[in-house]
């Protein structure tokens, strides 16, 4: 059986040419678990272990979206939402509803909050049991892809990958 990272590696080389990321929610941030990168996309390297806050991160907001109604009451409760940059939502009411409609449409799409030039869009890696184990996204620059793009061609190549490694490793661990 292959490893995360070589699975993660291979979805990029061979189906998307983009980077692409698997994470978990660890506290208020999401921890990488596997990266491969095209090429930099982000102002700063990012590996296996790199943290970053959940509410600007798509893989975050996925994260967020699989808590329950109180764990996420907690976490706005607690957590500060500073502007990374213009776009960044820092609004406790319109995040939560930005949440809402992640849990609805399944999906995650960031647009410019973690940093400018970025775009990126997620969904939930999960088990048979629908178990969200992980956040699984795809990064891009602006200038590479639109909104509309990730949405479209993205998400289906997306969404079929989280399935392939949610029934992996559900299988070895059963």
């Amino acid at each position: 059986m292959l490893e995360m990272p070589s699975l993660i590696e291979l979805f990029r080389i061979e189906i998307l040419h983009e980077s692409t990321s698997l994470t978990v929610l660890d506290g208020d941030e999401i921890v990488y678990l596997a990266r491969s990168a095209t090429k930099r996309v982000m102002s700063i390297g990012l590996s296996v272990g790199s943290r970053l806050p959940s509410y600007c991160t798509s893989m975050g907001r996925v994260l967020l979206a699989a808590l329950s109604a109180e764990e996420f009451s907690n976490y706005l409760d607690r957590v500060v939402l500073k502007p990374l940059t213009p776009h960044t939502i820092t609004d406790k009411t319109l995040f939560g509803d930005v949440i809402a409609q992640v849990r609805f449409d399944g999906y995650a799409l960031i647009d410019e909050e973690l940093e400018l030039g970025l775009r990126s869009i997620a969904v939930q890696v999960s088990t048979a049991q629908g178990i969200v184990i992980a956040g699984m996204n795809v990064g891009v620059h602006v200038a590479r892809a639109s909104t509309a793009d990730l949405v479209h061609r993205v998400l289906p190549i997306l969404r079929k990958g989280a399935a392939s490694l949610g029934r992996m490793v559900g299988a070895t661990h059963s």
